[in-house]
């Protein structure tokens, strides 16, 4: 039984002719060889190969040109797997296939791409620690979320600031409030004072007047 599965005729094993094409599209347009890189080569490296190729076979200095047409796809396409860290990741692993022109479809992000895989090769591994470190941290190595701590001083001083500023403009106000009600005060205390001293004065005056005429003598009648 084991034998006669063997001896299967290859006509009755069918393989479809557009994946054999595809298989020998993919092989004969590795991105690495159509930026002239090698999988050694860094992010770097990478964009200054595309600056250099695109420039080089772009259409507006290739006009008429059906090759440097499909040069300059194939660049774009190798540029947009290997520009990106998680499909270079999965193209270098072998799970990522892209014909050139067609369009680069994103990795669906179920996992943090810098997460360290067991399975990973030293490969990866070294892209992920490269990619790691142009991270910003948004959590403490406990799990603790990072606070923007300039942040939280503007807006708590901040706010500090505007209430102590309100509290000194209603205090100021205040301030120059009693103050109009007391230069009124003070002028009425005067105008009265004064008034207190003139029935005053005159009162003494008319005491004295009295006094005097109690005083004199009266003169005898001749």
């Amino acid at each position: 039984m084991f034998r006669k599965c063997l001896n299967l005729n290859k006509s009755q094993i069918q393989v479809p002719t557009r994946w054999i094409s595809l298989t020998k599209d993919l092989r004969a347009r590795n991105h690495y060889d159509v930026l002239g890189l090698t999988p050694k080569a860094t992010q770097n490296d990478i964009k200054a190969a595309y600056y250099k190729l695109s420039m080089m076979y772009h259409p507006d200095k290739n006009k008429g040109s059906d090759e440097a047409a499909e040069k300059f796809r194939d660049i774009t396409t190798a540029y947009e797997v290997l520009g990106t860290y998680r499909l270079r990741r999965l193209y270098d692993k072998g799970i990522l296939h892209t014909v050139a022109g067609a369009p680069v479809q994103q990795e669906p992000e179920f996992k943090n791409p810098t997460e360290i895989d067991p399975d990973d090769d030293a490969q990866t591994k070294f892209y992920k620690s490269r990619f790691k470190k142009t991270q910003v941290p948004t959590s403490t190595p406990t799990g603790a979320p990072i606070y923007d701590f300039d942040m939280w001083s503007r807006e708590h001083y901040g706010a500090s600031l505007e209430r102590n500023k309100q509290a000194k403009a209603k205090h100021e106000k205040k301030i120059s409030d009693s103050g109009h009600l007391s230069g009124y005060s003070h002028i009425e205390v005067l105008i009265f004072g004064s008034i207190v001293l003139a029935m005053l004065v005159m009162y003494a005056t008319y005491e004295e007047s009295k006094l005097d005429k109690v005083k004199e003598p009266k003169r005898p009648e001749k």
